[in-house]
């Protein structure tokens, strides 16, 4: 999670890769108000199914829909491939 100019910027940390192993799906949250506790994404990996609360709330300002059409770019260790959404507090 890094913020800038009161963007939050969410998106896998390399411990939740591990514990999910290859992410073969994702559903992201749609854009508008989200609250602390929301689903921000939901995963279908080889060793979970698992849902992401959000942290923080905001408004989802963008989503990763390239990680959503092509869920195993969440599998990176790049950044600026494995971000989830971007919510602007």
């Amino acid at each position: 999670m890094t913020e800038e100019d009161n963007i939050v910027t969410i998106g896998l940390t390399p411990e939740l890769q591990d514990e999910a192993g290859d992410i073969s799906y994702a559903n992201i949250a749609s854009l508008g108000n989200i609250d602390v506790d929301d689903t921000i994404i939901n995963v279908e990996a080889s060793k979970a199914a698992i849902e992401i609360p959000s942290p923080i709330q905001g408004k989802v300002i963008e989503r990763n829909e390239k990680a959503e059409d092509t869920p195993s770019l969440l599998n990176s260790s790049d950044t600026a491939n494995n971000w989830v959404v971007k919510i602007q507090k």
